[in-house]
């Protein structure tokens, strides 16, 4: 991880507290992990990501959709406008 065991655990508290059962998600910089509680693939109804790499997100089992992409070379998300309820990015905003 790029954050400590305490920064993961209060993380996925928020995203408990904050993100309502039944949401569409879009997490943008992701990887293989999502930092989302263990219970949102049931619980949501769609998390979907982007990330630089392909490789990653495959092993990413929270999500249920990815599109590999380099936003810092093309910054359009390949997803329609107001697709999603919530969208996250944590611990890469300093790679854009």
């Amino acid at each position: 991880y790029h954050i400590d065991e305490p920064a993961v655990a209060s993380l996925t508290q928020y995203y408990r507290n904050n993100i309502q059962a039944g949401s569409d998600i879009l997490d943008i910089c992701s990887s293989w992990v999502s930092h989302y509680p263990l219970e949102f693939p049931k619980t949501m109804n769609r998390i979907s990501a982007t990330g630089i790499s392909g490789l990653e997100l495959k092993f990413n089992d929270q999500l249920n959709d990815f599109q590999a992409k380099n936003l810092n070379t093309d910054p359009k998300l390949p997803y329609p406008d107001n697709s999603f309820d919530a969208v996250t990015c944590v611990v890469s905003i300093d790679y854009l």
